[in-house]
């Protein structure tokens, strides 16, 4: 009888056993909710929290300038230009102004007559040229003559004689220096034409003035007792030197050292506000 090789069949009793056992393990795992431990993944993936970037701060505004308060110009008022003295207005110039140089009664006298601008450059001149003009001046030297004092032994001159200058350096001491300057201003064109009219070249008005004071400031300090002798009709100084003196000095010295002093201060002023005035 031959072999028969057939495969072993599967017992039908086990495989009940097992498929019963393994749907008891599925219904138990879905009642429980037990599912093993998880399986971890073989590498962790680290996730960066998300960073919202920072606003840049905010530079700080610097403060907006000051707005600058608006400029306002002063409006100075218009000066009227100052009258443009001619040889034909001079005179009339002169009587309107006068009165602001404070030589009184004198001076109102002086350009009370024509010719003016003339005789008072001609008075400059004179004193320039160390010369008294005392047929020009406004004041009048003394009617009477300088009384001297004699001892018998020595002439000199009488100290008591001085006093008649007295009323002539008072004027002059009172004579306003600032109008003086200001009317010379206005006169300096025509009355330095006048000057060349009468044969002076080398002199303007200004110039001439400035001449005149220094005659008056150079005029020595002399002792009152200074002797004097007779020379003809006339007593003059017996030291030479002071005989040298110009005539316009030692009619300053005549008039004694306190009027002499009214005299040269006065001159001392012109000559400064002269010469501030060219700066």
């Amino acid at each position: 009888m031959a072999e028969t090789n057939a495969e072993p069949r599967a017992n039908p009793i086990f495989l009940g056993i097992l498929f019963a056992g393994i749907l008891a393990t599925l219904v138990f795992i879905l009642m429980t909710g037990d599912y093993g431990e998880p399986t971890l993944p073989e590498e962790l993936v680290m996730v960066q929290p998300s960073v919202e970037p920072v606003p840049a701060p905010i530079a700080a505004q610097a403060p907006a300038a000051p707005i600058a308060a608006p400029v306002v110009t002063e409006v100075q008022p218009k000066i009227p230009p100052a009258p443009v003295v001619s040889e034909e207005t001079g005179d009339q110039y002169a009587r309107e102004s006068i009165d602001a140089v404070n030589g009184g009664k004198a001076l109102a006298q002086f350009v009370a007559g024509d010719y003016v601008v003339e005789r008072a450059v001609a008075i400059i001149d004179a004193l320039r040229r160390g010369e008294v003009p005392y047929k020009l001046l406004p004041v009048g030297k003394p009617s009477t003559t300088f009384p001297i004092s004699d001892n018998g032994l020595r002439v000199t001159l009488d100290t008591a004689g001085f006093s008649r200058y007295d009323g002539f350096a008072q004027w002059v001491g009172g004579l306003d220096t600032p109008a003086l300057i200001s009317l010379l201003n206005d006169y300096e064109r025509i009355a330095t034409q006048a000057l060349t009219r009468m044969g002076v070249t080398d002199f303007d008005i200004r110039s001439a003035l400035l001449a005149a004071t220094t005659q008056i400031l150079s005029t020595p300090q002399v002792a009152v007792d200074a002797e004097l002798m007779r020379r003809e009709a006339n007593w003059v100084y017996m030291d030479p030197e002071l005989e040298a003196l110009s005539s316009l000095q030692k009619q300053v010295l005549r008039m004694g050292p306190e009027n002499a002093d009214i005299v040269q201060q006065k001159a001392r002023d012109i000559r400064g506000a002269l010469l501030e005035d060219d700066l």
